[in-house]
């Protein structure tokens, strides 16, 4: 009976071991996106980033990433703990209109508020932010030269 029990205990923590690694890091939809973001409605993910290709907008979305979001994806954006690294394909290939989508709905199930009380404007400048990562490359998300001149600066 032992000899039974073992293997079969140690079958049953493996798959719960698997399976609570797979709710933390969920598979994306078809290679292309996370499936939170995946549910943004087809007109919602169809809206186009106002402050696009804008720097200022930039700039100003990773002032406010620092203020309401690195806390839990982490000052480079990689993601800390459950939350999602911002550089990978399932955030960078979201459109613009979804990723907004998301910052207004947010995830609860994934422990991501809805950020619906920021003005539109600024969860725009952090889609700006955002999509800005993947133009940086796979490294860190270092504070844009930009910013930094900003800051040492003295100016807001």
């Amino acid at each position: 009976m032992r000899r039974v029990l073992v293997p079969v205990v140690l079958l049953f923590a493996s798959l719960a071991v698997a399976s609570a690694a797979a709710r933390h890091r969920p598979l994306l939809n078809n290679g292309d996106v996370l499936p939170a973001i995946a549910e943004a409605p087809a007109k919602a993910s169809a809206r186009r980033n106002p402050y696009e290709g804008q720097a200022d907008a930039v700039i100003a979305g990773e002032k406010l990433f620092r203020q309401h979001c690195a806390e839990c994806h982490g000052d480079d954006a990689h993601g800390i703990g459950h939350a999602e690294d911002l550089h990978g394909p399932g955030v960078q290939n979201a459109t613009p209109g979804q990723l907004q989508w998301l910052l207004w709905n947010g995830n609860l199930g994934a422990g991501m508020p809805s950020w619906s009380g920021i003005p539109e404007q600024r969860r725009w400048q952090i889609v700006a932010y955002i999509k800005s990562l993947k133009a940086r490359g796979a490294g860190h998300a270092q504070r844009s030269p930009a910013l930094e001149a900003r800051s040492s600066s003295g100016a807001q």
